[in-house]
C-alpha cells in the first residue's frame, strides 16, 4: 500500500518536475569590503577633546565643593547679614555648578570609543570653545550686577548677596575665559 501511493505521488508530479526549471548557477562570492582604519589624528583630536572637557569638569568641581563648603559654613556661623547673605550665594552657586559639572562628566561617557572624522572633532572644539566664550561675557553681567548690588543696596543683605555674585562669576569669568582662549 505504501508502494502504490508513493507511485501515485510520483506520477502526480512527473510532469510538474519536467517542467521545473533548472537552479540558478552559483553567484560567485563577493569579497566584503575591509573595515577602514582608524584615523590617528582623530583618535588623537578625540582624546585631547575628552582631556579638555575632563580638565573643565575637575576645575569646576573642585570650585563646586569649595562654594557649598565655605557657603554652608559662612551661613551657619555668620553672626551678620552680610556675611550669611555671601554663604547663601556660594551654596546656591555651587549646587549649580556641582550640577553643571556632573552633566559634563556624564557626556563625557559617550566620547569615549565614539568613531567620527578629524572634522567632527575639530567642530566639537570650536563649539566648546563658543560655548566658554559665551559663558565668559555672561560672567561679566554676572560681576557687574553683584558690583551694583554691592555699591547701591539698600542692606547688608543685599550687599553680601552682591558680593557673592559677583565673586561667584569672577571665579567663572576667569574659568571660562581660560577654558574658551585655551581650548584646543
Amino acid at each position: 500500500m505504501k508502494t502504490s501511493a508513493s507511485l501515485a505521488l510520483a506520477l502526480f508530479l512527473a510532469p510538474a518536475l519536467a517542467r521545473a526549471e533548472p537552479p540558478p548557477p552559483a553567484l560567485a562570492p563577493v569579497p566584503l569590503p575591509l573595515p577602514k582604519a582608524p584615523d590617528p589624528a582623530a583618535i588623537a583630536a578625540r582624546e585631547a577633546h575628552i582631556e579638555t572637557q575632563m580638565r573643565a569638569m575637575t576645575v569646576l568641581t573642585s570650585w563646586a565643593v569649595a562654594s557649598l563648603a565655605t557657603g554652608a559654613a559662612l551661613w551657619a556661623t555668620a553672626d551678620d547679614d552680610y556675611t550669611r547673605s555671601i554663604g547663601i550665594q556660594n551654596v546656591a552657586w555651587g549646587a549649580v555648578d556641582g550640577v553643571i559639572a556632573g552633566f559634563g562628566y556624564r557626556g563625557l561617557g559617550k566620547l569615549h570609543g565614539l568613531d567620527k572624522p578629524l572634522t567632527y572633532w575639530q567642530a566639537e572644539d570650536r563649539k566648546m570653545r563658543t560655548i566658554f566664550l559665551v559663558n565668559a561675557g555672561l560672567d561679566v553681567l554676572y560681576v557687574t550686577a553683584g558690583a551694583l548690588m554691592v555699591g547701591f543696596g539698600k542692606n547688608d543683605w543685599v550687599r553680601g548677596a552682591g558680593a557673592g555674585v559677583a565673586l561667584q562669576g569672577s571665579f567663572l569669568f576667569a574659568f571660562d575665559a581660560a577654558m574658551g582662549l585655551g581650548a584646543r
